[in-house]
Parts: structure tokens; sequence; C-alpha cells
């Protein structure tokens, strides 16, 4: 089954996100305030999001400079998904 079959077949947030462990082959990740989290990428997921891309990025961006404000670790790459 494709991703986007899995995907429209989820549920819940928790569908959306393991969903793209699974299909990007994460091996260590975690999910916490950042749906996904590696050393590499942070995910913001939704399912069926009623708000805009603008928005799931906007919520992103606060978990980094929240980051940023403890000192701790922000990847390269940021990445919403819906």
């Amino acid at each position: 089954m494709s991703l986007f079959q899995i995907l429209q077949k989820a549920s819940s947030e928790e569908d959306v996100k393991d969903a793209y462990i699974k299909a990007l082959g994460l091996k260590e990740y975690q999910k916490n305030l950042v749906d996904i989290q590696t050393k590499e990428i942070w995910f913001e997921a939704k399912q069926n999001a009623k708000l805009s891309s603008y928005a799931m990025f906007t919520q992103l961006m606060h978990y980094v400079q929240d980051a940023l404000n403890k000192g701790h670790y922000v990847p390269p790459f940021l990445a919403v998904r819906d």
C-alpha cells in the first residue's frame, strides 16, 4: 500500500505521524511537542487539518524559538505535513 493510500485511511494525527515514520524508514526519532523529531529534521503533522500550512509552520517555528531560548539543538530542516 502506498503512503498516499495509507494517509487516506488515517483517522488521527498519530496515524499520520506513524505513516511518515514508516514511509521514511526513520529509526531514531522522537514524538513530542514537535510531532516527529530527528537530528536532521522536525515534522509538524496534521490529519485533515483545518489550519493553513502557514499556521502549521508558525506552530513549528514556535517550537524552534522555544528550543533556541533553552539552548537546545535545532535541526537544519523543518517540514509540515497534512
